[in-house]
């Protein structure tokens, strides 16, 4: 540690002592000695960042135990938040921070090591109006009014998650001077609001060591989570992604543990659950990640662990996962909601208990059957709702290839939202044999996307509907509260037939009707949605009795059809 650090640690101070005098070196405290800001006046949920000259004792500017800057901003209204700094592995200490309110904010930093805490240096900024919406929340917590099953924007606009897993490079569509990571281009072309990625798969901090982060890689994650900020995108940023934790005595096989894991150096795989100082370092990392990337409005969730069951937690899975989970609760100011996974089929009650968003990963889809796709998305969905009172969605799906495309993909994505998914299924996407989104499944999203943004249901709070076809081959589901929800239906008469036959089917289903359970009394607006054409038809009148399930006609439809319900 001495060769990099202490030299780094020595520069420092050399240039303090030129700053203030040899008298400041030898006070016995910690000092900061300059704080600059890189702007005094900004719009409310822009980032301001502050460049910091301290002096301090450290060996290790990654090791909080040696020395950790804190700031501490009082909001125009009296609140506070506690926001940590970090060395960003070249030559500053920075500290990064979007405010939430208009007007005058104060701030208070300080720095602390072996031998105390230093006198805060304290200053002002002033914070406009702007039309950002601010980071993602859980809904009840940004409105008690709101549902604790979907999200929110901070300032309360309503979110609906549409999406894809692009885990493995997120820059696989390039990274262009001028316009970005094409891929983000890309999606906010199409609509869509958020991606899954891995960012320690290829730009792992502690690729080398657990205790000396790679300051190029930590670069690349900087542009690629700027640029989501800039096009408006959430990413599900994951912090371990399975391969990291996982050796060659795994029945998985070998995944990624002694090659870009750098807490290889501190012990082996099995003590890196357990050990106090494997912890004491992952704490150290963790802090470091909300850090240097939590002020982002472009994180839309920390997935703290992708499929554990596919490291090598075993025994310690709940306990480690719930430790980790806590962390980000505790210690993110922002409180970027958290998710994590088992894979594929897996109920993780434990899991779900502690974690904020519940996802599962699906990709048994027998005979790849597009129909019964809809029906397993479905019955997961409502398996997490039934399980947590919270957001939940499915975190990956798909079948390798495209031949059962659109269709697998667009009977997923409807089945999930009529539901009570927050957000679209993150169909899997890695190139090669999985292929990547085509244009069908760009347009698909689309329609999804334009039919569930006149439908608030953060803000409409809706439970789950009963749907009951008068004729036996449609089925459906839906939700709704007090102002109005949604249903969705889909003929399943050629579930287990090829895509051949899906692909021919010309029947139109006529003359249905549906007895909906979970509506109050009162009049309603029933408008169909052509899921396939994207166009609403004429709406439909109809009268809900008190405690009685309400019989909907329906419009005409082939393969599936949405509906918008408003109270009247």
């Amino acid at each position: 540690m001495f060769s990099k650090f202490r030299w780094i640690l020595l520069l420092s101070l050399l240039v303090s002592l030129l700053a203030t005098g040899c008298g400041g070196l030898f006070a016995g405290s910690p000092k900061i000695t300059a704080v600059e800001l890189d702007r005094a006046e900004l719009p409310r949920y822009e980032s301001l960042e502050f460049r910091v000259a301290l002096e301090a004792e450290y060996e290790n500017p990654y090791d909080a135990r040696q020395a950790r800057l804190d700031g501490v901003f009082t909001a125009p209204d009296g609140s506070e938040m506690k926001v940590p700094g970090f060395w960003n592995g070249q030559e500053a200490w920075l500290l990064r921070f979007t405010p939430s309110q208009a007007g005058t904010w104060r701030y208070q930093l300080t720095v602390t090591d072996s031998r105390g805490t230093s006198k805060p240096a304290e200053g002002t900024f002033s914070v406009t109006p702007s039309e950002l919406r601010g980071w993602l929340q859980v809904g009840n917590r940004v409105n008690p009014s709101y549902s604790p099953r979907y999200l929110a924007y901070h300032d309360g606009t309503p979110f609906y998650g549409l999406g894809y897993c692009e885990a493995l490079n997120i820059m696989i569509d390039r990274f262009v001077a001028g316009r970005g990571v094409v891929l983000f281009e890309n999606m906010q072309a199409a609509g869509e609001n958020y991606v899954v990625w891995w960012p320690l798969y290829t730009n792992s901090p502690i690729n080398n060591s657990y205790d000396d982060y790679s300051a190029a890689n930590m670069t690349t994650i900087d542009t690629v989570v700027a640029d989501a900020q800039t096009k408006g995108l959430f990413l599900v940023f994951t912090i371990w992604d399975h391969p990291q934790l996982r050796d060659n005595t795994h029945p998985w096989g070998d995944g990624r543990w002694t090659v870009t894991n750098g807490f290889r150096k501190l012990g082996d795989i099995d003590s890196f659950f357990v050990s106090e100082e494997a912890w004491a370092w992952q704490e150290n990392f963790y802090r470091y990640i909300i850090a240097r990337w939590g002020y982002s409005l472009a994180i839309g969730l920390w997935q703290t662990v992708s499929e554990i069951n596919g490291t090598n937690a075993y025994a310690q899975t709940d306990a480690w996962h719930e430790k980790v989970n806590n962390y980000f609760v505790e210690h993110d100011p922002y409180r970027h909601p958290t998710t994590a996974s088992q894979s594929g089929d897996v109920e993780w009650e434990t899991g779900h208990r502690v974690m904020d968003v519940p996802q599962v990963h699906l990709y048994d889809f027998p005979n790849r059957d597009t129909v019964q796709a809809a029906e397993i998305l479905a019955r997961w969905t409502m398996r997490m709702w039934d399980t947590a009172e919270k957001p939940n969605w499915v975190g990956e799906f798909g079948v390798p290839g495209n031949d059962a495309y659109p269709e697998l993909f667009h009977n997923s994505i409807w089945a999930a939202l009529a539901s009570g998914a927050a957000m679209t299924p993150a169909e899997w996407n890695s190139g090669g044999t999985w292929g990547r989104p085509t244009d069908e499944m760009k347009a698909d999203m689309a329609r999804l996307g334009q039919f569930v943004a006149e439908i608030p249901l953060v803000k409409w709070n809706p439970s789950r509907l009963g749907i009951s076809s008068s004729d036996p081959q449609v089925r459906g589901w839906g939700v709704a509260g007090s102002e109005g929800g949604l249903f969705w239906v889909q003929d399943f008469s050629l579930q287990g037939q090829g895509i051949e036959a899906v692909r021919a089917n010309q029947v139109v289903r006529s003359g249905i009707s549906v007895d909906v359970s979970g509506l109050a009394a009162g009049a309603y607006r029933i408008t169909p949605y052509d899921t396939w054409q994207g166009v609403y038809l004429a709406p439909i009148e109809i009268v809900c009795a008190d405690g009685q399930p309400c019989t909907i006609p329906l419009s005409d439809f082939r393969a599936d059809m949405a509906f918008k319900i408003e109270r009247k």
